[in-house]
């Protein structure tokens, strides 16, 4: 049975298929964060009750609890989700990832870790906005490159550090000029666009074109390699 650990600092919960934990600075929250509990101040920046972790059918979600304040999903590569409302709810990773809330005294980061694989053996990332179906993207050896090198930061950050490269720098990480850069990204835009792939129109295609292929799979670290 998939199980995974909620921690704080020395606060610690376990949770299991069909159970939750409470997150927030009240007493009543199984996590207890920014109550001054650990001899800190109280972060009246953190709400009472802050957020909801729970797992369901082998998948662990989490639910901002908080009518004020943001909460803020980090894993462990790739984009930060931020979950903006209250009642918004996104699915994180099985394997691992920061549930952050940024108090007034300082960030407060709970980790939740899965434990144990979900009997599924999903591996899919923090969903976005993208499609419900996602295909591989086929690429010659020069585009894979030109794309690789656009992708990287997403590959290999976190955060607020995790999106596609400028033009520019991928030029610059490849010995090409910035025109063959944002020529072949032209024809890729291009091209899925026509083939149904979502966002891939104004000034947001290519950062969006990089997110798909990485969401996808048809980008990974493996092409790493591959770039100098």
């Amino acid at each position: 049975m998939a199980r995974a650990t909620v921690s704080h600092g020395d606060s610690r919960a376990t949770i299991e298929e069909g159970q939750r934990v409470r997150i927030g600075r009240s007493t009543v929250c199984d996590v207890q964060v920014g109550s001054g509990a650990d001899g800190g101040p109280e972060d009246l920046g953190v709400s009472r009750t802050a957020a909801t972790v729970s797992m369901q059918d082998g998948r662990l979600w989490v639910r901002n609890d908080s009518a004020s304040q943001p909460v803020y999903l980090v894993p462990g590569t790739g984009p930060t989700r931020v979950l903006e409302n209250q009642d918004e709810i996104a699915s994180l990773p099985i394997d691992r990832v920061t549930v952050q809330l940024r108090g007034r005294i300082r960030t407060h980061d709970v980790v939740v870790e899965l434990e144990v694989p979900a009997t599924l053996g999903d591996t899919r990332p923090i969903p976005t906005d993208g499609p419900a179906t996602q295909y591989l993207l086929e690429f010659t050896n020069a585009e894979r490159r030109i794309l690789t090198a656009l992708c990287e930061p997403l590959l290999t950050k976190s955060g607020d550090q995790s999106k596609p490269a400028s033009y520019a720098q991928a030029a610059e990480r490849l010995f090409l000029s910035r025109s063959r850069v944002e020529n072949c990204i032209a024809d890729l835009v291009k091209k899925y666009a026509s083939a149904g792939v979502p966002g891939l129109e104004g000034p947001e295609a290519k950062d969006n074109l990089c997110r798909y292929a990485v969401r996808s799979g048809s980008i990974s670290t493996t092409d790493l390699e591959h770039i100098p």
